[in-house]
């Protein structure tokens, strides 16, 4: 299905924030797991919907001005399976950012499109909660990129019941759903609604925020605001 190339402001979230003076000092903040989970089935598979584009433009940005020294990060590829691209916890020296080359690196694989058929949405939020879990005490933020499509998703009925537990861990902080399509699915529902739907309670939790693929560059800094917090 057609997917809308994001707009060019979201680029100026993938420059460098400004350090802070703790950051500069090498001072510690308390560490987050993040996990970006990357669905690369549907759209990805034409070049020009720009899909991967915009997954791996937002993967570079959260790893470029999220991920700070301390922090666990897991990256998931989702196709027809789920593949860890990463999964280390990072260690820097005086605040140093994640190298750009290993940053260009775990992108472009984890934006890799997929070649098989069947998409695995819901095993990779299953595989995330999994993770999450075994860096107990450590707060968790889990960013999803999809055009929600779960047609070709077989564990689809089961999409609610992996984000409730996902919210239901006592170290859940945040869950970032990102690039959900407007396109008409079944039945003349747009996949974003269709998606909202399967989630069920879970989509009014205020820890989950949502980003059609028109509004990715303005929720972004909503959501960088909710990783800031998230340390506190």
């Amino acid at each position: 299905m057609p997917f809308p190339m994001i707009v060019p402001a979201f680029l100026s979230t993938l420059l460098p924030a400004p350090m802070s003076a703790s950051t500069l000092l090498g001072l510690s903040t308390p560490p987050l797991h993040l996990t970006v989970a990357v669905d690369m089935t549907g759209s990805s598979k034409n070049p020009a919907f720009k899909y991967a584009d915009q997954a791996r433009l937002l993967s570079q940005s959260v790893l470029l001005n999220q991920l700070r020294s301390g922090d666990t990060v897991t990256l998931l590829r989702i196709c027809d399976g789920v593949q860890t691209v990463a999964d280390f916890t990072f260690q820097s020296k005086n605040g140093a950012r994640l190298g750009k080359a290993d940053i260009l690196r775990y992108t472009a694989a984890l934006t890799k499109p997929c070649t098989g058929k069947g998409s695995a949405i819901t095993a990779g939020v299953q595989q995330a909660v999994k993770r999450g879990a075994q860096t107990k005490g450590v707060g968790d933020v889990t960013v999803l990129f999809t055009d929600g499509a779960l047609l070709d998703d077989p564990k689809r009925a089961s999409l609610g019941a992996a984000v409730k537990g996902f919210l239901g861990a006592k170290d859940t902080r945040l869950l970032f759903v990102a690039g959900l399509s407007p396109e008409a699915g079944a039945g003349g529902v747009s996949v974003r609604d269709s998606f909202v739907k399967a989630l069920g309670g879970s989509s009014a939790d205020k820890r989950v925020l949502l980003a059609g693929a028109y509004d990715l560059s303005n929720v972004y800094p909503t959501f960088a605001a909710q990783v800031k917090a998230a340390r506190r």
